[in-house]
């Protein structure tokens, strides 16, 4: 018996290694074409920057820049990271899937193919919010330092704020699903959720404050609105989801 779970062990670590090169293949190779075709990629992650209006910006306008011999090539390097993890999440979402799938239960397995998928599609919600609210949030920032200052943005900063916008979005937007997973082991009742409504408000804006780099206003309430919104929403479908359960059961 020591002799089979020793080998069901070195079997799950050579299933482990085999869908750790799966991902890694799926994003060195996604990754390559990206690096390829960079420059549209770049003016799509400049976008936000050149939306905002002209003169609002340096005499360079939305062109980035860089300071030392290097840094163009280390800002390819790390926009190719971004987008080849980015496009490369569907491959690695499902190895990890795959190899967590023998260890649930037939119940488990039912509820975590949605929950991936609307996980997924949550997070693409809250980063292509966040780009498009970019240029607004963009501008107000630019213009609250005065007119007698003037923008020369550094190609990495940029990039950092624009991952770290997007990321922020993306995760934030996991905060209804984490919510309603909780109350269908019921960690968290429906009542509880109901009565917490101002903490839940409170809570939500603190957090969009801390998660947005920008700190304006104007970026907290479009992520703090719909966020609430979701608060609501995740109320209403968890108690139609426990009282079919319930009526199941009876």
């Amino acid at each position: 018996r020591a002799a089979e779970a020793s080998m069901s062990v070195i079997e799950h670590l050579g299933e482990l290694r085999t869908r750790l090169m799966v991902s890694a293949l799926a994003f060195v190779g996604i990754s390559v074409v990206v690096f390829i075709v960079y420059e549209p990629i770049l003016e799509i992650f400049r976008n936000p920057l050149c939306s905002v209006p002209r003169e609002n910006l340096g005499p360079q306008g939305c062109d980035l820049i860089y300071t030392t011999l290097i840094g163009g090539f280390q800002f390819r390097l790390k926009l190719t990271a971004m987008v080849g993890i980015a496009l490369s999440s569907p491959v690695w979402l499902y190895q990890i899937w795959a190899f967590v799938v023998p260890a649930l239960t037939l119940k488990e397995k039912r509820y975590a193919a949605p929950f991936i998928g609307i996980s997924i599609f949550l997070f693409l919600a809250g980063a292509m919010l966040a780009y498009f609210v970019l240029p607004t949030g963009l501008s107000l920032l630019i213009r609250i330092g005065g007119e007698n200052l003037v923008l020369f943005p550094s190609a990495e900063e940029y990039l950092n704020f624009i991952g770290l916008m997007l990321l922020g979005f993306g995760l934030m937007f996991e905060l209804p699903l984490a919510l309603f997973f909780l109350g269908l082991i019921g960690v968290v009742s429906i009542e509880q959720l109901k009565r917490q409504r101002r903490v839940a408000i409170v809570a939500i804006a603190a957090m969009a404050a801390i998660v947005t780099p920008s700190q304006d206003p104007y970026t907290l309430l479009v992520l703090a609105v719909p966020l609430y919104l979701m608060y609501e929403v995740t109320i209403l479908v968890l108690g139609a989801v426990i009282k079919r359960r319930k009526a199941r059961a009876s």
